[in-house]
């Protein structure tokens, strides 16, 4: 269950309702809920004043670092310490 959905069978309030108050369409809370969309900043911002904080932005972003973008970068190889040789570069204006 996610928080949002919490918060909105705590407050018995409808998606429409909520919807309303968060300015968007209530196939949007659905979605919301679902987990099929996530909210950009400032939506999430509006969600997390709108409920008093009890859905914090935090709530919306993936706490594990491996689906990190930059966690699934390719890490360079170790090396020794010598220095790197670099490609031949012909000087055009000494033929």
């Amino acid at each position: 269950m996610t928080m949002l959905e919490h918060h909105l069978r705590a407050s018995e309030e409808t998606q429409a309702q909520f919807a309303s108050r968060i300015g968007v369409r209530q196939g949007t809370v659905s979605k919301l809920m679902r987990g099929l969309v996530t909210p950009s900043l400032k939506l999430a911002q509006r969600i997390e004043r709108v409920t008093n904080g009890a859905v914090p932005v935090s709530s919306w972003v993936d706490p594990d670092p491996a689906d990190t973008w930059d966690a699934q970068l390719p890490q360079p190889a170790a090396t020794a310490a010598q220095p790197q040789e670099h490609p031949y570069v012909p000087d055009l204006q000494n033929p």
